[in-house]
């Protein structure tokens, strides 16, 4: 049984990174965002925390459902889209992003800001998928 309490805590802070990441992407163009360290530091900070909130709640969800034993963090994805947690395009787009966070925690001096602008505006969707499919498990 998924431990309510455990995920909806990490889903509110997910909730809350996508706030402040939203804040974020309107105080700057593309030009700006990637000259500007103050901005785009704290972009790449909420965007690991929130990565790694889903990667914590997806990892729960398949210990306590004994869906399996992912190899590594992106193969939790694929486990939860072979028991029709999540869709196979969320799975694939969450497990780009678990590749996103590992460059972000251990290449920081190699990160394309553009790349991070990119995630700002085209991928906090799909951080809200990823609520609303683990939601339905509560």
């Amino acid at each position: 049984m998924v431990d309510r309490y455990v995920v909806q805590t990490r889903l509110a802070k997910i909730r809350e990174y996508l706030t402040l990441l939203r804040r974020i992407r309107r105080l700057a163009d593309e030009r700006h965002f990637v000259k500007d360290p103050l901005i785009y530091g704290n972009a790449e900070r909420y965007l690991q925390l929130a990565i790694q909130a889903v990667l914590d709640v997806s990892h729960h969800i398949v210990a306590d459902k004994q869906l399996g034993l992912p190899a590594d963090s992106k193969e939790v994805f694929g486990l939860l889209a072979t028991h029709k947690v999540l869709s196979p395009r969320l799975s694939k787009k969450l497990t780009s992003m678990a590749g996103f966070r590992n460059v972000l925690v251990h290449e920081y001096l190699e990160i394309d800001r553009r790349r991070v602008y990119r995630a700002l505006k085209e991928d906090l969707r799909d951080f809200e998928q990823f609520i609303k499919a683990v939601s339905k498990l509560l």
